[in-house]
């Protein structure tokens, strides 16, 4: 069965968060509990992202984040077809119910799925459910993996 729908992780995958300069601002004045300043869009994602949405339909699973934040920092709404996150729906990854609702709301079945993730507990419940399933290590290494499945 083709795959039609790529199903991706934000923080470690698609967001890139700079431990390094967030330790070494904890040391110093400029001391936050916040990560928005050390978030970024991971370049080489985007520009999958862009090049896969007219003929995929894409969607992300977020364990905490904000759909507002999202929205306003990386304008991820323009980027996805759906955002899916814990906080709004009662349940995270790795419980089978939010890939199941992404799932639902994509009017997908698993088998016509992928799903990245840099958690290797949250690519093996995809995988137990029938999606295919991406262990995100680096952005070279995922963009090959999600391009091979997608040609079989």
């Amino acid at each position: 069965m083709a795959i039609r729908a790529i199903i991706f992780d934000l923080g470690g995958v698609l967001i890139e968060i700079d431990w390094e300069r967030y330790r070494d601002d904890q040391q110093s004045e400029f001391m936050s509990e916040d990560l928005k300043p050390y978030e970024q869009f991971n370049p080489r994602m985007l520009q999958l992202l862009k090049r896969l949405r007219p003929q995929y339909k894409l969607a992300t699973i977020c364990n905490s984040g904000s759909r507002e934040a999202m929205r306003r920092k990386f304008r991820l709404d323009t980027l996805v077809d759906l955002m899916v996150f814990d906080n709004e729906e009662g349940v995270s990854k790795p419980d089978e119910r939010i890939y199941q609702l992404t799932l639902e709301r994509l009017t997908m079945r698993p088998e016509e799925t992928v799903f990245v993730d840099d958690k290797i507990e949250n690519v093996e419940a995809a995988r137990s459910l029938g999606m295919h399933a991406v262990h995100f290590k680096d952005a070279r290494q995922a963009i090959a993996e999600i391009e091979a499945a997608l040609r079989v």
